[in-house]
């Protein structure tokens, strides 16, 4: 009879021991995600908030995204971004979209490598980000996380925030620049790391 009573109740602590391991696995342990686009794009697309350009009616203004060996914080690739900011405006990015569980606050931590080919007092362009539920598109959905060309090289930036993901089971976030002068820019960006608990 004790025999049976030890068993059993050795039996419920492992059983609510790999339950508790299981929950903490699904729903409580940090989520780390990392990207340095060596092997493609992965899950990050590509995505923009750009003028019309007046010297091209009926066109919105050049902007491109693309992955390049000419310089990578690690590895060989990195991503470049390209926008014609004659118009003083425009914002393009990279995103992504991550399953998160409904009805939560989830903190979430982005940060990236972000480069700039020269040191400049002039405000270019800003480095923005973004984390919420919504899949970010317009200028107006993203944080000003610094500004670009604050030294010549590799520089970390970084956005952090809490969100409530209510009726969602998506949390986007997303990298870029919006444009500050009126010139054509090219930065480029490497190994996001993104961080949810």
């Amino acid at each position: 009879m004790n025999r049976k009573i030890i068993y059993g109740a050795l039996a419920a602590i492992i059983l609510a021991g790999v339950f508790l391991g299981w929950y903490y696995f699904v729903y409580l342990r940090p989520l780390r995600l990392s990207e340095g686009f060596e092997n493609g794009f992965g899950e990050w697309t590509a995505d923009a908030d750009v003028p019309l350009d007046p010297n091209n009616p009926g066109h919105a203004v050049l902007w491109n995204i693309t992955r390049v060996t000419d310089a990578a914080k690690s590895g060989q690739y990195s991503v470049e971004l390209f926008v014609d900011g004659s118009q003083d405006d425009g914002t393009i990015w990279i995103e992504r979209s991550i399953v998160v569980k409904r009805n939560s606050q989830v903190q979430v931590r982005v940060s990236f490598q972000f480069y700039s080919a020269q040191e400049s007092f002039t405000t270019i362009a800003a480095v923005v980000a973004y984390a919420g539920v919504r899949n970010p598109e317009t200028e107006g959905d993203f944080a000003v996380v610094g500004l670009a060309n604050e030294v010549a090289g590799w520089k970390e930036y970084s956005l952090a925030a809490v969100v409530d993901t209510g009726s969602s089971e998506e949390l986007w976030v997303a990298a870029g620049i919006s444009v500050r002068w009126e010139t054509h820019m090219t930065y480029l960006i490497d190994d996001v790391e993104i961080e949810i608990q």
